[in-house]
């Protein structure tokens, strides 16, 4: 399936808005640098909107990652979410209850580093043309998606217990999160079309 989307114009979403706006190179530089930042600021804003359930909350920030990643691509959504990461390690208050180092220690540490890999890989896939199809879109994100809760529940797990995890960092958010990876799904086609 990799393959016969090898054979598709590889630029991702932002790429063709970039270079529709200019041929210049710094132009591109600059205009990279301003999404990282403001996809970072968007991963803070869906993470202050919660449902504050204990120990992992129910935030947007998987719909953002999974959107950011098949939008950006491999490069610059990992570049965007680690940026954000960073911001939270220095001590800046970007997650979802506060920042710090320890933060990543903690019971969301997992989830948070999730996000990272997740948009690695669906940017990757992006990259090669998975978001352009809905049923490809839809299948990368349950794949960015698959990502984040193995390393959320294998972090939470370590700290509380599989069981626990499963009951705290699993279930309460499987229907939400089925929904959003759908959602994101379907709607990057229509972004890309837009686009055009």
């Amino acid at each position: 399936m990799l393959n016969q989307t090898n054979s598709m114009n590889t630029e991702t979403w932002i790429e063709s808005i970039i270079s529709k706006n200019t041929e210049n190179k710094n132009m591109k530089i600059l205009f990279s640098i301003i999404m990282v930042f403001l996809g970072s600021l968007l991963l803070i804003a869906s993470a202050k909107i919660k449902v504050p359930l204990y120990p992992v909350p129910m935030t947007l920030q998987p719909l953002a990652v999974l959107m950011i990643a098949m939008l950006f691509g491999r490069n610059l959504a990992t570049l965007t979410v680690g940026l954000y990461i960073f911001k939270g390690i220095i001590g800046l208050p970007v997650f979802a209850f506060g920042g710090g180092l320890m933060y990543l220690m903690g019971p969301t540490g997992g989830f948070i580093l999730g996000f990272f890999a997740s948009a690695f890989v669906v940017g990757y896939l992006a990259d090669h043309g998975w978001g352009r199809k809905i049923s490809l879109s839809i299948i990368s994100m349950l794949i960015g998606m698959t990502i984040i809760y193995i390393l959320g529940i294998f972090q939470l797990a370590l700290l509380k217990g599989f069981n626990f995890a499963l009951l705290k960092g699993f279930y309460p958010f499987l229907l939400g999160d089925f929904y959003k990876l759908l959602l994101a799904g379907i709607i990057t086609p229509y972004i890309w079309k837009l686009s055009k």
